[in-house]
Formats: C-alpha cells, structure tokens, sequence
C-alpha cells in the first residue's frame, strides 16, 4: 500500500455504507474488491480480505442486538 511501512497484507474490514442497500453480500463484496482491486494485485499488496458488509439499518440492528445481549448477561 503506497507510504505504508506495514508488511501486514491480512485485512479484517466492517464497511457500512448505505449503497449495499438491496444488494446481496456476493455484490457487496464485489463492489469492496473493485475499489481494492490495484492493492490487491500489487506485490506485498493485500494478500487476505475478510469483509462484513452492512447497511447503516443492519448496522443499528446488530448495535440493539449487542446492547440488548450486554444488558442482559450484566443482570444474570
């Protein structure tokens, strides 16, 4: 990656964006892949990708799920 001093090239990301809105995770993916694609193809580039992709909406649900779940293991 261009300035970076990193030798790291596995990457975990969580991309929230709203334009994965009606689209599947294959497509979502493939949206990320086609913005990283030049990283991914350099040499000491990106080797390993694991995506999460969310829209803004399933974000907030996981967010309420993950409250809700810490609310409840703290009152046990």
């Amino acid at each position: 990656m261009q300035g970076s001093t990193s030798r790291e090239t596995h990457f975990r990301l969580t991309i929230t964006s709203p334009l994965f809105a009606s689209k599947p995770q294959p497509a979502r993916h493939r949206m990320v892949y086609a913005l990283l694609k030049d990283e991914m193809a350099a040499v000491g580039g990106i080797h390993a990708l694991q995506l999460k992709t969310r829209t803004p909406q399933e974000e907030q649900r996981i967010g309420e799920r993950e409250n809700a779940e810490k609310g409840g293991a703290s009152s046990a």
